[in-house]
């Protein structure tokens, strides 16, 4: 299983800052990326300075908005973007999808937690990665939600299946189960990015699923 840091926040300093905690430990960070439609909270709107931070990170960016293609061309000149999720529930998936694949990002699409497999299946053979809500998305430190756990099972199943994904209060406590069910990515949230000691707490993780 992957353990990828989801970095949540409107203040670019913050974002800075976290991008500097994490990229001693990770080759990877998802950017939660909120424009105050789609979930209530934005994110930080200073974009185009992301190429001044100094980082080995590369960047996986989560976009919680109505229009994917109208924000992603805001992230275009970003060079350290390599993937890009977005939400089954935006406008015009086929459109994104084709974005995305010009840019030569690989491509996600999310379910939240309401949302049904059966809403993106025919997207399926082009897809790198599905990522299943186990919050309701734009807040760090919702409770999870255990019904998700039957539809990553079921997704987990298929032949063929792009890599599977869970992002929403994953921590020491939740991370074994969703292992058991064969999830391959996970994204902390709060547990890494609120930690006084993220290798202590990376530590924690991985020690939940090693036995």
């Amino acid at each position: 299983m992957q353990i990828i840091p989801s970095v949540l926040t409107s203040s670019f300093t913050d974002f800075e800052r976290q991008v500097h905690r994490m990229e001693i430990l990770f080759p990877f960070i998802q950017i939660d990326v909120m424009d105050g439609k789609f979930v209530p909270n934005t994110s930080f709107s200073e974009i185009e300075k992301v190429n001044s931070i100094d980082t080995t990170l590369q960047f996986e960016l989560h976009l919680m908005v109505d229009d994917p293609v109208a924000e992603l061309r805001k992230w275009q000149p970003i060079d350290k973007v390599f993937r890009v999720l977005f939400p089954a529930e935006a406008k015009d998936s086929r459109r994104t999808i084709s974005f995305i694949r010009k840019e030569g990002w690989e491509i996600g699409m999310v379910l939240n937690p309401e949302t049904p497999l059966s809403m993106i299946e025919k997207f399926l053979p082009s897809l790198n990665v599905v990522q299943f809500m186990t919050v309701h998305p734009g807040r760090q430190g919702s409770p999870f939600l255990p019904e998700v756990e039957d539809k990553i099972r079921a997704f987990t199943l298929l032949k063929n299946r792009p890599l599977c994904a869970v992002d929403g209060a994953v921590n020491k406590q939740t991370i074994r189960g969703l292992a058991e069910i064969g999830v391959d990515i996970v994204y902390p949230g709060s547990a890494l990015c609120g930690a006084k000691d993220v290798k202590a707490a990376l530590k924690e993780l991985q020690e939940a699923i090693a036995y």
